[in-house]
């Protein structure tokens, strides 16, 4: 493939992963470009919007009309491959391999960007042999969480583009030149992530489930009752960021159809379900944030503003191993990819914390 001429912008704008993104860029100029990429790193640093940028510019040869067409979706060669729900489905992949091995229809080459996460083993396999075989002048660009949760078949064939969390302070600052309130905090509770770290700024639904999950978080010594209307309470919660999603979602249509629905009820179980899992990241970040405060380095926490309440936790239980309750809630983070329900998770979640790690909690 001849050099192309990378538009210095093309990134832009992305926070973080600076290695990465130059390695990128001088794929791009060099004319260096594999036909698969695995960008892979925890959710919401930047992975899909890079992917989409990269994209557009492999699509666009550097045409700058037809790149920003691109980025704002509107080139026929830049797919983009949304899951029928948890999972890609093999009729989706099939259609992929179809236009793949056919000519572009006005850019350099095709791109397709697939979540490989929700590959089923079927719809994968599907994929490798074209992996393998590569047709034209397609390009795939592959997302996933981890190398480890893509079939090794796949991952091997593929370019690893590792992404990382962004740092707090530099998610700060950003955060602060778009004026949002309290931005150390929102940042801190991101974890890393600007997307999520602006959801926090701006749902008032993923703020009202930690509010929940504090509620949750030291219910460990009351009743199964009481434990059982604190765990009610997430769900709850998490059941509304699923409604917000699907609305949201439906808004993109005037007149929705079935078609539209569906994938509407699909998108806001989705978000459903990573509720419960952002749930369990909070309690365990709580859990955290304890531990920090008891070791005598409270400026290590993330819930600055419930300081005092986390103090007066851990003066309250001077015994209990609060790092060993974060990392027990390792398990049932894993637990939401088998399709455990939600409730019995957080009730395992609770029940594991209240017997075997905070024993030492008065009344227990």
């Amino acid at each position: 493939m001849g050099a192309m001429t990378a538009d210095v912008v093309t990134f832009a704008g992305i926070l973080g992963n600076e290695a990465s993104l130059r390695r990128l860029e001088r794929g791009l100029a060099m004319g260096e470009v594999s036909h698969a990429y695995l960008f892979f790193g925890p959710p919401g640093v930047g992975k899909r919007m890079v992917a989409r940028r990269f994209g557009a510019a492999l699509v666009a040869g550097g045409d700058a009309g037809a790149e920003d067409r691109a980025r704002r979706g509107l080139h026929p060669d830049l797919t983009e491959v949304e899951p029928e729900g948890r999972f890609t489905m093999i009729p989706q992949v099939r259609e992929v391999l179809r236009l793949a091995a056919s000519r572009p229809f006005e850019g350099a080459r095709r791109c397709f960007i697939l979540s490989a996460d929700t590959l089923n083993v079927q719809a994968a396999n599907a994929l490798l042999k074209t992996l393998e075989e590569p047709e034209g002048e397609s390009v795939f660009v592959l997302i996933s969480a981890s190398r480890e949760g893509v079939l090794p078949t796949v991952a091997s064939r593929a370019q690893a583009v590792r992404f990382d969390p962004v740092s707090i302070p530099e998610v700060t600052r950003f955060l602060e030149e778009r004026g949002v309130a309290e931005p150390g905090l929102v940042a801190a509770l991101g974890r890393g992530s600007v997307g999520l770290s602006l959801r926090y700024a701006e749902e008032d639904e993923l703020r009202e489930l930690r509010e929940a999950v504090f509620e949750a978080g030291f219910a460990y010594s009351r009743d199964f009752e009481e434990r059982h209307r604190a765990i009610g309470r997430i769900l709850a919660r998490a059941e509304a960021v699923g409604a917000a999603r699907e609305k949201s979602y439906l808004e993109a249509f005037d007149e929705p159809d079935r078609r539209s629905k569906d994938g509407a009820k699909r998108t806001g179980r989705a978000a459903r379900d990573a509720a419960v899992g952002e749930a369990l990241e909070l309690l365990a970040l709580v859990y955290r944030d304890a531990a920090v405060i008891r070791a005598g380095a409270p400026e290590l926490a993330a819930n600055v503003d419930r300081m005092e309440e986390i103090k007066r936790r851990v003066s309250e239980s001077p015994e209990a191993d609060w790092a060993g309750a974060a990392l027990s809630l390792g398990e049932s983070r894993a637990s939401l990819a088998y399709n455990v329900s939600p409730e019995a998770i957080l009730e395992v979640a609770l029940s594991r914390i209240r017997r075997k790690i905070l024993v030492y909690y008065p009344g227990s």
